[in-house]
């Protein structure tokens, strides 16, 4: 009994001499606020949280021995600091409104009107190209041809990479996430793909409280104001006429394109794409047109509206010529630059092609002196704006001003043809459903409830059955505890970032001089990537936004799915790595390299640990 004892007093002994020596060797890392280097200015505009925000940079900035001055700026003011003035080293700011292309021309290029952060070709030039690595980039990827090719995308993948570690003009924070509530009885709704994709997915399991009818969906919006796409200007407008509409292409919530009512699209060369028409749909009837088929001319018809007549002509300066081969064939010219002689090639055109297309046997009864352009005055054109209807899968069957449309299936819409939509480059099934005796919902009821408080109300009384909750997370927290609800949420077409003004005239971060303790860096380089580690946006996620929003690391919107690039470079707090660059600039933080793991200490402790077990081990056996 007595040996046993000594034996287990010295494991303990053992095993506290390993704890000790451990927590001597492995030093912690002290994170307190030193003397600053130097001070760097800090602006945003007042209002939400972007204050917060500047507080938080000043905070953990004061780690790395740089001080920030923050200061808010009314909105106008702070507009006006962006684009004229200037007068900032880090600036917080946000880019919103999405898009199917991975072109941030104007934003990231020397000449870009958003370029806030003062990148020019001169940082980054390079003899070979004849211009700037980060221009070069983005030139090249407006000329890559297809433009969904993985050509394209490995080429965005490499920029960003480039951009952002060799450039690092910003620090990505954030993608605010949105969330909806629904009835958990609803099955097969995606809220990432949307209520249009979902449709054919999507059934009642049972009716829920309040319901009245389980044929039928019931959301709310805003009111709209025009159906015609040309000439729309608000969601709620946009929303219907893509539910009775359908675009040649579609893109998925990954941006992964298909073809929809074209069946296939093919670039002959770099300015050259041969569409094919999908054959075997047809147009509702309306009045007198009866029986009309789906062809190129309605898709002739719709790119020139665009380019000649809606309210985004600039928008379609691209499209060259338009030449129908026969009745389903439309060979499409492009050109980037209409200046220069030749075509040239212009990647983005493509998400243009997502349009919904409109019915020319309908709208192009009259047409101008030309006798190309269609009179607008016409009649049927201000019918259209508020009665549209098109190839999708919705028809208007009713309106009440100010209470609610109602849109009812088209029970003849090639998405519910098996033989159109057997085309394996749909994958049909899997994307839209829509199965063989598919015998889902046939009506969507959309209120008009402009008022988000009064909807939820609805909703939890269950005369509505989708609603969006992102405004009230406290309500949301219950929906999310109750068994009768289901919340889903998604990224949005949003992000925000400190941006750094790389100027030489901000003699700090936009130092061109070569870093003294890494001269194949700039000490301003050096100096915004010691900024980004430094920042903990974890911890200002998880206080702001209750650990909510997507952390963002590349210069695209992250919903931008496939374009984005998934091994870039992430600058995740590391306050190790913050001084390490600090120092590299030429600011002594007092940093070192460091080995984690066994220091001389912990190995002689466990040396003489191993002796003594094995001497034990050995007398017990003797």
């Amino acid at each position: 009994m007595k040996v046993n004892k000594v034996k287990t007093t010295l494991l303990v002994g053992v095993i506290m001499t390993l704890f000790v020596a451990s927590a001597m060797a492995v030093n912690p890392t002290k994170t307190d606020a030193i003397d600053p280097f130097f001070t760097l200015v800090f602006k945003t505009n007042g209002g939400g949280v972007r204050p917060d925000y500047g507080n938080f940079l000043k905070q953990h900035c004061a780690r790395i021995g740089i001080n920030i001055d923050v200061i808010v700026q009314d909105w106008p003011t702070f507009v006006g600091e962006l684009i004229a003035f200037r007068d900032f080293d880090v600036c917080y700011v946000g880019l919103s409104g999405g898009g199917a292309d991975p072109d941030f021309t104007g934003v990231y290029d020397e000449n870009g009107s958003l370029n806030l952060f003062g990148y020019h070709t001169s940082m980054d030039w390079n003899d070979d190209l004849g211009t700037g690595e980060n221009e070069w980039y983005m030139v090249q990827g407006n000329l890559i041809m297809p433009p969904d090719s993985e050509e394209r995308v490995q080429h965005y993948w490499a920029w960003q990479q480039y951009f952002m570690d060799k450039i690092c003009p910003m620090a990505p924070t954030y993608s605010p996430r949105a969330y909806t509530a629904l009835w958990a009885t609803l099955d097969g709704y995606n809220y990432t793909n949307g209520i249009l994709q979902s449709w054919g997915l999507m059934d009642w399991t049972t009716a829920h409280t309040g319901q009245v009818s389980t044929n039928e969906l019931v959301i709310r919006d805003a009111a709209w104001s025009d159906l015609n796409p040309l000439f729309q200007d608000d969601t709620s407008s946009s929303f219907i006429s893509s539910a009775t509409m359908d675009p040649l292409i579609w893109y998925d919530a990954d941006l992964t394109v298909w073809p929809h009512l074209a069946e296939s699209y093919t670039m002959i060369n770099d300015t050259w794409m041969r569409i094919v028409i999908r054959q075997g749909i047809e147009w509702p009837d309306r009045g007198l047109f009866i029986n009309q088929v789906f062809d190129v001319d309605d898709v002739y018809f719709t790119l020139y509206a665009w380019a000649e007549v809606s309210n985004d002509q600039h928008l379609w300066s691209w499209v060259k010529d338009m030449v129908k081969l026969d009745q389903y064939t439309l060979d499409l010219f492009i050109d980037g630059d209409p200046s220069t002689e030749a075509n040239d090639p212009y990647a983005p055109f493509l998400p243009s092609l997502s349009t919904r297309i409109l019915p020319e046997h309908y709208l192009n009864q009259t047409q101008l002196a030309d006798g190309m352009t269609p009179d607008i005055t016409h009649p049927s054109w201000n019918t259209f704006a508020t009665d549209c209807f098109g190839t999708g899968v919705f028809e208007i069957s009713g309106f009440t001003e100010g209470v609610e449309t109602v849109l009812s299936v088209n029970t003849d819409s090639w998405r519910l043809d098996p033989v159109v939509t057997a085309d394996p480059a749909l994958d049909w099934a899997t994307r839209f459903g829509y199965g063989s005796g598919w015998a889902g919902m046939n009506n969507m009821v959309i209120r008009i409830i402009p008022d988000q408080q009064t909807a939820l109300l609805e909703f939890e009384a269950g005369k509505i059955d989708i609603v969006g909750i992102t405004w009230n997370p406290d309500k949301r927290d219950e929906l999310i505890a109750d068994p009768d609800f289901d919340v889903q949420d998604d990224t949005t077409y949003s992000f925000g970032f400190f941006g750094h003004n790389m100027r030489e005239v901000r003699p700090v971060i936009g130092n061109r001089d070569p870093a003294p303790g890494d001269p194949s860096l700039s000490i301003g380089l050096c100096i915004r990537k010691a900024i980004n580690y430094a920042l903990d946006r974890f911890e200002i996620n998880n206080v702001i936004h209750r650990g909510e929003y997507a952390i963002s690391d590349t210069p695209l919107y992250p919903k931008m799915g496939i374009w984005n690039n998934p091994n870039i470079i992430r600058y995740n707090f590391d306050i190790d790595k913050a001084r390490e660059y600090m120092t590299k600039a030429g600011y002594d933080l007092g940093w070192t390299p460091t080995t984690p793991g066994f220091t001389m200490l912990v190995a002689f402790t466990s040396i003489m640990a191993i002796a003594t077990i094995t001497y034990l081990i050995v007398k017990k056996r003797k």
